[in-house]
């Protein structure tokens, strides 16, 4: 398993491989010859949400030490120390 900033990383890359294939969805998408390269490229976005999903379901279940200078308050809260 991945930890919290390899999961980031991931997340970080995916969604800029994501931002290309939009980009060359939108440059190809009137070309009627391209049209199965489109299909396959939605297909491709579709793919890469659902892991940007799963990636983000799993950061956000993770827990965190808290920061060196904050501390649990009494309501569960994290405060900064002063």
């Amino acid at each position: 398993m991945l930890n919290g900033m390899e999961l980031v990383d991931f997340l970080r890359e995916t969604e800029n491989k994501m931002i290309h294939i939009h980009r060359a969805i939108d440059h190809i998408s009137n070309d009627s010859s391209l049209k199965e390269s489109v299909t396959i490229l939605t297909a491709v976005v579709k793919d890469y949400q659902a892991q940007i999903d799963k990636v983000k379901s799993t950061l956000s279940r993770m827990e965190y030490p808290p920061h060196k200078n904050q501390q649990h308050n009494s309501s569960g809260q994290y405060q900064d120390d002063e």
